[in-house]
């Protein structure tokens, strides 16, 4: 509620500094209902501002060429798509155009059931993904965690992330989503949830990671909570966002490890070993991927085929 009405105080013209995305009164009347409801479905500020800038763009574009919403078929999607084009957006810049436009079809159904969605299944082919890089070895992983000092209550935290990081592959989002019931001590294991982009699992805990996490539920966080909460994961002020924590840990990780700079690194160096000592839907699971494609794509980083695909990919002629 909280974050609705912070969204509600700040005008839509000022989403946004892009002037392509200041929008007359009647195309932000349309989008401030839309706004509450990809907030009712749990979306983050930054996910609300760019699909409400796309489903404006569109709305944008539909009124220039004098087309009412709820008519729009597929045809004029692809004109839709052709203007994109011509405005020099790149085919990944339109695919998240056009999945802000699904969301608005999905939204405008709950009044009419029965208006068409024109942009299902619709999307631009071709799209090179980017082959995950600079791959740690599972031995350094594990150095980094054993080595990593202790002193402060700080530092303890920030071990039971890392921890996380490196045995369990999570990503820094699903850090923000693990409550303290997704704990199971006693049975060496952790639940970590699903959303939209990922499917949830259960993985095993390492014997270290739960004598840090068994310290870190009964005597740290305690001491840090300053709100009634039960997400596992605060800050040092006691706060459910750990945006900066994670910053500055990293940052320090990188004064002592030059070579290791963030949390997607970590992961897909975790994937990577997985996919050497599991079999591909096993390491689907442990990463929580949705479609086996998406685990598929780092069996790259093999380091002895990691170059001549990155040259595939990247040709120095």
């Amino acid at each position: 509620m909280q974050v609705w009405k912070a969204l509600k105080s700040i005008p839509m013209y000022l989403m946004s500094k892009n002037p392509q995305y200041s929008f007359n009164s009647e195309i932000q009347a349309k989008l401030k209902p839309f706004k509450k409801y990809l907030l009712q479905l749990g979306k983050n500020e930054n996910t609300i501002r760019q699909t409400t800038n796309y489903t404006g763009y569109y709305l944008n574009w539909l009124e220039k060429e004098n087309l009412p919403a709820e008519e729009t078929r597929y045809n004029d999607m692809l004109n839709f798509i052709d203007s994109c084009h011509l405005e020099g957006k790149s085919k990944k810049h339109i695919n998240s155009k056009l999945r802000s436009i699904r969301s608005f079809y999905e939204y405008l159904k709950i009044d009419n059931p029965n208006i068409g969605n024109p942009a299902t299944n619709l999307y631009l082919k071709g799209i090179r993904q980017k082959l995950p890089s600079n791959i740690i070895s599972s031995k350094n992983l594990k150095e980094l965690y054993n080595n990593y000092q202790t002193e402060t209550n700080r530092d303890k935290r920030n071990k039971v992330i890392l921890g996380l990081l490196v045995y369990q592959g999570v990503t820094t989002e699903e850090l923000h989503q693990l409550e303290l019931n997704h704990l199971k001590l006693k049975e060496g294991k952790i639940y970590v949830p699903g959303n939209r982009r990922r499917n949830s699992r259960t993985l095993e805990l390492k014997p270290c990671q739960i004598l840090e996490l068994h310290e870190y539920i009964t005597r740290i966080r305690p001491k840090l909570l300053q709100q009634e909460t039960d997400q596992l994961l605060i800050s040092m002020e006691g706060k459910t966002a750990i945006k900066n924590s994670l910053y500055h840990m990293f940052r320090a990780i990188k004064k002592t490890d030059p070579t290791i700079n963030s949390g997607k690194q970590i992961r897909a160096s975790v994937i990577t070993y997985w996919l050497k000592n599991y079999n591909l839907r096993q390491a689907q699971y442990m990463s929580g991927h949705k479609y086996v494609s998406s685990t598929e794509r780092y069996q790259l980083n093999n380091l002895d085929k990691l170059q001549s695909n990155l040259e595939k990919y990247h040709p120095l002629k």
